[in-house]
Parts: C-alpha cells; structure tokens; sequence
C-alpha cells in the first residue's frame, strides 16, 4: 500500500471519529456557547483531515495530478488551517475569559477573520495568475507555500499560548487554572507535530494523530466542566464547590460571601420565569466582572435558586461588596430590556478559616448577615 493511500486512510479514519464526537456534542442539553464554539473547532479539524487525505491521493496520483488540482488541494489545505486555528482562539478565549458576553465574540471573531479573507484573496489571485511560483517542475510545493501555510495558525496559536498563561497566573483565575493548562499545552504540541510532519515526514500523519487526541481530551474536560458547571449562568455549581472545599487547606483571611436577589419572586409572578433567567444572568455577568477587578483569589458559584457564593481572600471583604455593587449597576445600565424593574441584591459575609469541617458555619453567619441587609434595604 502507498504510503500517501495509508495517509488518507488515517485522516478520513480520524475524521470519522470526530464526526461521532460532533453528533455527541449536538445531543448535549446545554445551550452554553462555549459547546457551540467547541462544535466549530471540530468541524473544521474534519475539513482539514478531508482536505488532508485529497492533497495525498492527489499526490499518489490515484486522482489526476495536474497544475489545477495541485494548487486546489493545497489552497484547500492553506484556508482550512488557517480557519482551524482561529477557531481554536475564539474557543480558548471564551474558555479562559469567564466574562465575555455573545457580542465580545462576535466583535472579535470579525476581527480575526480579517486577515484570512486576506490571505484567500491573495493566494487565489497568486495561485491562478503565477502557478509556476509556487509549484517546481515535479508539481511540488516551493518553501514559501509552507511558511504561508503554517504562518496565521502560528500566530494565533502563539498568541493563545501566551494570553493563557499570562491568564492563568492571575490570582482570581487559579480555580481555572487546568482549563488554562489544557488550552495552553494545545500549542507546542500542534507546533511540534505540524514541523514534524512539514520538515521530516509528509506522508506520517503526525499532526491528524495529534490533534484527534488532544481534540478527545478537550472533550472529556469539557464534559467534566459541564457537570460541575450551571447551565444558566455558565457559573461553578454545587458539585464544584464541593470539589474546591476538599482541595481546600489552611487559607488566612478567606471570606465566605453570600448574595442575594432582592425580590426574586415578584421579578417571575410579574414578567414570567424567563424574565426572572434573564435577571440572573445579569447578576452573574456582575459578579464575574467584580472578579475579574478584583485581582484576588475568589471561588464563584451559584449557590442555588437566586442565591450566589463568593469566597474571596481578601482581608478587605467590604472593597469585595462594593465592587460587586459598581458592577451591578454597570451591567443594569447596559442591559437592552425595556422592562424598567430593579435589580439589587443583598450581600452578607463571614470569616472562613479555609477548613471544610467549618464552612458551614461560615455559610450560616454570612447568610444571616445578608438577611440583615435585606431587612435594612
């Protein structure tokens, strides 16, 4: 068997496999973006593997080798990859900044974009007016075809790398700090695979084994994120708190934060549940922009109902409370509902000494403290 027949097998083989991941990703019941970015990020592996497996059989010559389909599978393969990886930076970055809202992607999936319709563009015009500049005389690929290939999935990939872990050795993103090292190690991998395959072995699919596997592993770690995550507000759940409480040792000046939705039940009865939804998504989208000001470690979760949970290390719980406040307010200020109801929460706080065995008593003080500022609003 050729080895560029072997080549294609391997590719549509591993295509295979993930067109089984996306008909599990479209059964999940769960309308978070980052499974519909995700679902895109696998999609367009299977293109590249399809394109991928084309460019070898064109190259055994099992289908016609000429100018035409030469320069086709190669222009295929350049615009495929380049819209890979950019879907691997729109994923990483929804995955990595908690606070994004829908319309921060969309702007920055216009602008990222960009430089691929440039790049069609070019090599279209290229490619038709000066085919002899990019292929020799054996129909070959000169090098400059490689460094155009791998040059936009190699910035965005570094570009990822460095914001992940600049991201992850923030004090407030440590409880994502594996989310942050999973998206990250994506990068030298697919670096070392693609200059593996390109400089020592074309017709090895190193790259279509490397990133079938790591496309896997991201799914199980998503699946785990799905358990421990609620799906209304993308926040942490119960499951998760659970998990962060056994992680948890000696922690000095931890502060157990509790918040509330003032009138909760009159915002359902008066404009109906999905209204009430969308009132906690908006406190949640408050609270993950006072962490991310915060510059502190903080644990966030919702906590149950229209209750949420912060722990917070801080020897300055009252700056935590306030800038949660400013935030609300920001977020009631930019919302586009027409509906005029208030939203405001009450918030209580307790000392925590960071052992599992008295975090509910923590839970009890701080929930009494925010009664009291119920009652006194």
């Amino acid at each position: 068997m050729s080895v560029f027949v072997f080549y294609a097998e391997v590719s549509i083989g591993c295509a295979c496999v993930l067109m089984l991941l996306l008909y599990s990703i479209k059964r999940l019941p769960t309308p978070q973006m980052r499974f519909t970015l995700f679902y895109k990020l696998v999609l367009w592996h299977i293109f590249y593997f399809v394109s991928d497996s084309a460019w070898a059989l064109v190259n055994d010559g099992i289908l016609p080798k000429n100018v035409f389909s030469v320069l086709a599978v190669n222009y295929s393969n350049a615009i495929i990859a380049a819209m890979l990886f950019y879907s691997c930076f729109i994923f990483a970055e929804m995955s990595t900044r908690q606070d994004m809202t829908r319309v921060q992607i969309r702007h920055l999936q216009a602008k990222l974009r960009i430089p691929i319709y440039v790049e069609m563009v070019l090599l279209f015009v290229s490619f038709v007016a000066a085919p002899d500049f990019w292929l020799d005389e054996n129909l070959e690929p000169r090098d400059l075809y490689y460094f155009v290939l791998s040059f936009l999935p190699f910035i965005y990939i570094m570009i990822v790398t460095f914001r992940c872990i600049a991201r992850g050795l923030e004090p407030q993103n440590r409880q994502y700090l594996k989310t942050y090292i999973i998206v990250a190690s994506y990068t030298p991998g697919c670096i070392v695979a693609a200059g593996a395959q390109i400089f020592f072995s074309l017709t090895t699919p190193i790259f279509c084994f490397w990133c079938t596997l790591v496309i896997l592993f991201v799914y199980l770690n998503s699946q785990n994120l799905l358990i421990s995550t609620d799906p209304l507000t993308s926040l942490n759940n119960r499951n998760q708190l659970q998990r962060y409480l056994l992680l948890q040792r000696e922690a000095k000046s931890s502060f157990v934060i509790m918040v509330d939705v003032d009138h909760f039940k009159q915002i359902n009865d008066s404009y109906g549940h999905t209204e009430g939804d969308r009132a906690l998504v908006l406190v949640s989208r408050a609270l993950k922009k006072a962490c991310g000001r915060l510059r502190m470690s903080i644990f966030l979760c919702r906590y149950g109902g229209d209750e949420f949970l912060m722990i917070a290390q801080t020897k300055t719980p009252k700056e935590v409370l306030k800038v949660v406040r400013g935030c609300l307010q920001e977020e009631i200020q930019n919302r586009k509902s027409s509906l005029t109801y208030t939203i405001e929460v009450s918030m209580g706080y307790a000392s925590w000494d960071g052992r599992a065995t008295s975090f509910r008593d923590s839970i009890i003080n701080a929930d009494q403290k925010m009664y009291e500022d119920k009652r006194a609003t």
